[in-house]
């Protein structure tokens, strides 16, 4: 299958490769898309995104967005923001996860409780994918 295109909204991280699969985080769960996968639109929760190309595995985390899988064995996703794993500071997370349960757990207002849940579930994210 052919990774058209994986895009983030400030800039491309790669444009057309050759590709075995991709595990993308869809909101209905894990999806591994292989060549001829039938043609689907996804959306993607906080998580890491695989792009396998033979023996090597690249990954991504990936803090929402859309995957397009089209019938002719192409694929454009488009994240919010996209990482490679192994760019990203477990110490920070662990900050972070800290910083937003705090805020969370003092918010008084709905937009405050509502801010808050997002840093804690993408900062839980984060956490989970860099622990395994």
């Amino acid at each position: 299958m052919a990774l058209k295109n994986l895009i983030q909204a400030h800039s491309s991280l790669s444009h057309y490769i050759q590709v075995d699969m991709v595990i993308i985080p869809a909101t209905t769960g894990q999806m591994g898309v292989l060549p001829g996968h039938v043609a689907t639109i996804a959306e993607l929760k906080p998580g890491v995104l695989s792009v396998h190309e033979g023996n090597d595995v690249n990954k991504y985390f990936v803090s929402g967005g859309f995957a397009f899988v089209h019938s002719n064995s192409f694929a454009d996703i488009i994240a919010i923001e996209a990482v490679p794993l192994d760019h990203i500071d477990p110490n920070l997370v662990q900050k972070g996860l800290t910083e937003f349960t705090q805020k969370l757990n003092s918010a008084s207002t709905d937009v405050e409780k509502a801010e808050a849940q997002i840093g804690v579930d993408v900062h839980s994210a984060l956490n989970a994918a860099l622990t395994g």
